[in-house]
């Protein structure tokens, strides 16, 4: 199931994506009956309100179900793609934690060692953008890079969770591009005011249900910069997979629904190519992770 925030007339709302347009589930939700809200409330309008709602992301697997169960004239219109914009699918979320070092290839072209654990740092909230937004050059860096990872959207509180429960508490998958100043992120020597400035966080284009992707391995990622292929690789090189990594954050602290976890990125960044390349206004990124679709943005 494709789980989508999408912006129709400038408003807001979350639907599952079909092959043929959007089913809007608040719409939806009415559409079919009382049964399908919280104690007679009016049915989630954010992915976030969603997850929260311990029997939401079943209740939307009940309402598409019933959508295809029934002729078209018993059935809600949807909403065309063409008529609607896709947003970030958490377009704040409370939590962007990130992964560094977290493939080897990718290590080994830093050349620094594997290291016994992950270097674990955040990403501000504020610095999300969803597909096909425009991002601002920042003015102060001169070295704007590009980093494809796979995402993985909590779905329910998390504390000291152990390796082999760690997918109960997975909503879903996104694709997550780490955009970082490298110039500031050497000077600063941490990492946070090199990636999280805003427009450093494109994510989309949907959420990917755990039940479709398991636990996120064998899938083909790349980036093309104007269309030339940068980065190419597969999230099974992770070194640290899905299960572990939430096994070692929630020893830390609390997962909650809606958190963001950038795992990692593969080999092939900017920064250490011969010559070093970089962002500059005009040019398109394009991000693809299997199964998940595409995650494009244009540098201004």
């Amino acid at each position: 199931m494709r789980l989508v925030t999408y912006k129709r007339l400038g408003v807001p709302s979350i639907g599952v994506e079909l092959e043929d347009g959007i089913l809007d589930i608040p719409d939806a939700a009415s559409f079919f009956g009382r049964v399908y809200h919280v104690q007679g409330l009016s049915f989630p309008n954010t992915i976030v309100d969603l997850l929260r709602w311990d029997a939401g992301v079943d209740v939307v697997r009940q309402i598409v179900k019933r959508y295809h169960s029934v002729s078209s004239s018993e059935r809600p219109m949807l909403v065309s793609k063409d008529r609607c914009a896709l947003a970030a699918p958490i377009p704040r979320p409370g939590k962007i934690i990130a992964l560094g070092l977290n493939y080897r290839d990718h290590i080994e072209e830093t050349g620094r060692e594997v290291p016994n654990e992950p270097v674990i740092f955040a990403k501000f909230p504020s610095s999300v953008v969803g597909p096909d937004e425009e991002i601002p050059f920042p003015p102060i860096t001169k070295r704007l890079d590009w980093e494809v990872e796979l995402g993985v959207v909590i779905g329910k509180t998390c504390r000291a969770v152990s390796h082999k429960d760690a997918l109960d508490y997975v909503a879903g998958y996104t694709i997550v591009n780490d955009l970082s100043a490298r110039d500031l992120q050497k000077r600063d020597g941490q990492w946070v005011r090199a990636k999280s400035m805003d427009g450093m966080c494109p994510m989309g284009p949907a959420i990917v249900t755990v039940d479709e992707l398991g636990d996120g391995s064998g899938l083909r990622m790349y980036t093309k910069i104007n269309g030339e292929l940068k980065q190419d690789s597969n999230t099974s090189n992770l070194i640290m997979d899905v299960p572990h990594i939430i096994e070692y954050l929630s020893s830390a602290f609390t997962l909650e629904p809606g958190d963001v976890i950038a795992t990692g990125t593969p080999s092939g960044v900017g920064f250490v190519r011969d010559p070093p390349e970089y962002l500059q206004p005009g040019d398109s990124i394009e991000m693809y992770i299997e199964k998940i679709g595409y995650l494009r943005n244009r540098i201004v």
